[in-house]
C-alpha cells in the first residue's frame, strides 16, 4: 500500500521510534547482550585458568600453528603466543558466528517483521517518517552492539589481557556485527518477509565463513574479501591495526545508508525484489496443513541446507591437510579436542558437530517463524475455520522435522563425499553419514524446547536462542578449557558419544529423544489451551 512521502522534518518522530523499538525488543536484546557477553567473557575466564603460563601457552601456540588448515576454522590470529591470541583463537568460531548474528536478529524483527503485520503502517499514519523506523532499528542495534562490545572488553581486560588488544579485538567483533546488522537493513528492503531477511543473511554468513577460511588457508589477501577477514586483519594482539577498524565500519555506514535511503522512497509494505505470484489456485496439497506449513518453512530449509553445504565441503576438502597437521603432533590434536589414534574418525566428529548445532539453530529459527505467525496475526485466521490447533502445530512439527533431516543428510552427504575425495579413501562414507544422524535427538530436543515456549510462553521465545548459545558454548569450548563434568552435560550435544570416534550411547539418544517428546507435548498441550494470540 502506497503512502504520501513527506519530506518536513518531525524532530521528535525519531526518538519516538527508538522508544518504540526498544520497547518491543528489549526483552530480546536484553537475552542476547547478556548471553553473549557471558560466553565470550567466560571463554577468556577459562583460558586464562589454563593457560597460566608463558610456557603453556607457547606451547599451545606450537600446537595450532603446526599447519594451515586448522586456520579455516578460526581464522589466522597474529600474536597468537599471548594470553588474548589464545582467547581470540579459542573463541574465533564462535565469534564469527554469534556476532554477526545478534545485528541479523535484532534488525530482521525490527523491520521487515513489523511490515509484515500491518504494525508499521499505523505508525507511519502519524508524524513518523518513513525512513525513520529503519535508522531507529538500526540506532538502537548498534547501541547493543556497543554495549556487548563494552562488555567484553571489560572482561578480557579483567582476565589479565591488555586493555589496547581487549578493546580493539571488542571493537572488531562489534564493527562485524554492525556490517552483517546494515546488510540485514539492506536486505529488508528487497525481500518481503522477516523470513527472507533471516535466510539470505545466513547465507551471506556462511559464505563470508567460507571466503575467509580459504583465505586463510591459500592465501593471506583472499580473507580481506570477507568481513570476517576484517576483523581477523586487526590483528589485536600483534601490530594492532587501528586503521582496518574503518573499512568494516564504512561498509556498514554505506549499508544502513543505503537502507534508510531505499525505505524512504519505496511503498510501504512493497520489497523491491518481486517474487512470483504463484499459480493462481493452489492445489489440493499446497491447502492442506502440511502444504501450507511446507511452503512457509521452505526458505529457511535451503538457507540452512546451503549453509549447512558451504562449511562441509570446505572443511572435507581440507581433510587432507588437517590429518597432516595432525600426524605426530598430539599438541594439536588435544587442542582440538580429538583423542585417540584415529585421527580422520576425530576429524570427522569434530565436523559433525558443527553440522549438529546447524541443524539444531534451523529448529529454533523455524519455531520463531511459528511465534511471528502468530504476533503477525495470521494464525488467528487460519486457525478461524475447522483447522483444529493441534492439527496446525503438529503439520509443522512435521515439516519442521522432514528440513531437519535434509539439513543434516545433505551437509553429511557433502561432508563424506568432500572428505573421500580429499583423502582418496571413501571407507569413511558410511560412518560419516551415520554419525550425522546419531546427532539427530539432540537436535530435537532444541526443537522441543522451541515449541515448548511457544505453546506455554511465547513471549519468552528469546530463551530457546539462549539455550541454543549456551549449549553452542560448551560443546564447542567446554571440552577444550576442561570445564567441570556437570557443565559439559548441559549441552545436550555431549551424551552423544562423539561418533565416530567414539561410541554412540544408545541408551542417552533413548533419553533424549524422550526429553523431546516430552518437551513438544507440553508445547502441544499449552497451545491447545492458552489464549490466541497472546501478546
Amino acid at each position: 500500500m502506497t503512502a504520501t512521502h513527506r519530506t518536513a522534518p518531525h524532530h521528535g518522530g525519531l526518538r519516538t521510534m527508538v522508544a518504540v523499538v526498544w520497547h518491543t525488543r528489549r526483552t530480546s536484546i536484553l537475552v542476547w547482550v547478556a548471553a553473549l557477553a557471558t560466553s565470550m567473557t567466560g571463554t577468556a575466564a577459562a583460558v586464562a585458568g589454563l593457560y597460566d603460563t608463558p610456557a603453556e601457552i607457547h606451547s599451545y601456540a606450537e600446537a595450532v600453528t603446526s599447519g594451515s588448515a586448522l586456520a579455516a576454522i578460526n581464522g589466522h590470529v597474529e600474536g597468537i603466543d599471548s594470553l588474548g591470541g589464545v582467547i581470540q583463537d579459542e573463541f574465533g568460531f564462535l565469534a564469527s558466528f554469534l556476532l554477526p548474528l545478534l545485528g541479523i536478529a535484532l534488525i530482521a524483527g525490527s523491520t521487515r517483521r513489523e511490515e509484515a503485520s500491518g504494525r508499521l503502517e499505523m505508525v507511519l499514519g502519524g508524524r513518523i517518517l518513513r525512513h525513520q523506523p529503519v535508522l531507529a532499528a538500526l540506532m538502537v542495534a548498534a547501541a547493543a552492539i556497543l554495549g556487548t562490545s563494552a562488555l567484553f572488553a571489560t572482561g578480557l581486560t579483567l582476565t589479565g589481557v591488555p586493555p589496547a588488544g581487549s578493546v580493539l579485538y571488542s571493537a572488531a567483533l562489534g564493527a562485524l556485527a554492525f556490517v552483517f546488522a546494515g546488510f540485514a537493513a539492506l536486505l529488508a528492503q528487497f525481500v518481503r518477509h522477516a523470513r527472507g531477511v533471516y535466510t539470505g543473511s545466513l547465507i551471506a554468513l556462511v559464505a563470508a565463513y567460507v571466503l575467509r577460511g580459504i583465505g586463510d588457508t591459500a592465501t593471506g589477501q583472499l580473507a580481506w574479501l570477507s568481513p570476517l577477514g576484517w576483523a581477523e586483519k586487526t590483528a589485536p594482539f600483534a601490530d594492532q591495526r587501528w586503521w582496518v577498524l574503518a573499512v568494516p565500519a564504512t561498509v556498514g555506514l554505506a549499508e544502513s545508508g543505503a537502507a534508510v535511503w531505499l525505505a524512504a522512497r519505496r511503498d510501504v509494505g512493497s520489497a523491491l525484489v518481486r517474487g512470483g505470484t504463484g499459480p493462481a489456485r493452489a492445489n489440493r496439497f499446497r491447502r492442506s496443513p502440511v502444504g501450507f506449513a511446507l511452503s512457509m518453512h521452505l526458505p529457511a530449509i535451503a538457507g540452512w541446507l546451503a549453509g549447512g553445504v558451504l562449511l562441509t565441503g570446505m572443511m572435507g576438502a581440507l581433510a587432507r591437510q588437517f590429518l597432516n597437521a595432525m600426524a605426530g603432533n598430539p599438541a594439536l590434536t588435544d587442542a582440538m579436542g580429538i583423542g585417540g589414534d584415529r585421527p580422520l574418525d576425530g576429524f570427522v566428529a569434530a565436523t559433525q558437530l558443527y553440522v549438529a548445532l546447524i541443524g539444531a539453530g534451523y529448529l529454533v529459527q523455524a519455531g520463531g517463524t511459528l511465534r511471528t505467525e502468530e504476533a503477525e496475526g495470521r494464525l488467528e485466521t487460519r486457525l478461524g475455520g475447522t483447522l483444529p490447533r493441534a492439527r496446525w502445530l503438529l503439520a509443522h512439527g512435521a515439516v519442521l522435522g522432514v528440513g531437519l533431516v535434509l539439513v543434516v543428510v545433505g551437509s553429511s552427504l557433502v561432508l563424506a563425499l568432500a572428505t573421500a575425495w580429499s583423502v582418496g579413501d571413501t571407507a569413511e562414507v558410511g560412518g560419516t553419514m551415520t554419525a550425522g544422524l546419531d546427532y539427530l535427538p539432540t537436535q530435537l530436543v532444541f526443537g522441543g524446547i522451541a515449541l515448548a515456549l511457544f505453546g506455554l510462553w511465547p513471549r519468552g521465545f528469546a530463551l530457546a536462542w539462549a539455550a541454543f548459545a549456551v549449549a553452542a558454548f560448551i560443546a564447542l569450548l567446554g571440552p577444550g578449557l576442561n570445564l567441570a563434568p556437570w557443565i559439559l552435560d548441559l549441552a545436550p550435544t555431549t551424551h552423544v558419544g562423539n561418533p565416530p570416534l567414539g561410541t554412540v550411547n544408545a541408551t542417552a539418544l533413548a533419553t533424549l529423544t524422550a526429553v523431546a517428546t516430552g518437551l513438544t507435548l507440553c508445547g502441544l498441550i499449552g497451545f491447545h489451551r492458552r489464549d490466541i494470540p497472546r501478546a
